[in-house]
């Protein structure tokens, strides 16, 4: 009976140790992705009717030149959307994963209908430290 209790102990481990499962993912919508690292290189406030709307930061990859786009902010600076070098701007979407396009032209085009501008706006240039991430305060804790 001994010897009988054994083998079955035996064959419950064998089993367990049979029954491993892995699994792997990787997100479907970035096969892709290629990490960039781009640099604030200019920046500008945007001004409408004697107020400040928001602001705009180009950023480079300092690899690559004409790999670049342009941030578009408000007050707050908070990132609202980009306009990339072909002119078309995007406006994030709140829970939404994909911006939304809003059209294509200049920049400053661009710039407007993103932060909702009627009419005409202007860019006016300041020192891009004033305006680039990494010298933007963080919030006390």
């Amino acid at each position: 009976m001994r010897l009988r209790a054994t083998h079955v102990l035996l064959a419950l481990c064998a089993c367990a140790a049979a029954c491993r499962t892995t699994t792997s993912t990787s997100p479907t919508s970035t096969p892709n992705a290629v990490v960039t690292r781009t640099e604030a290189v200019r920046a500008w406030e945007v001004w409408s009717e004697s107020r400040c709307l928001g602001s705009v930061v180009r950023y480079e990859d300092p690899t690559d030149r004409a790999r670049a786009f342009y941030a578009v902010r408000n007050t707050a600076q908070q990132d609202l959307g980009v306009v990339d070098l072909e002119g078309r701007a995007w406006r994030y979407q709140p829970h939404e994963h994909d911006p939304a396009w809003l059209g294509t032209g200049t920049v400053q085009q661009g710039v407007a209908r993103i932060l909702g501008i009627e009419g005409t706006c202007t860019l006016t240039e300041v020192p891009v430290e004033r305006l680039s991430r990494e010298s933007t305060p963080s919030p006390a804790h």
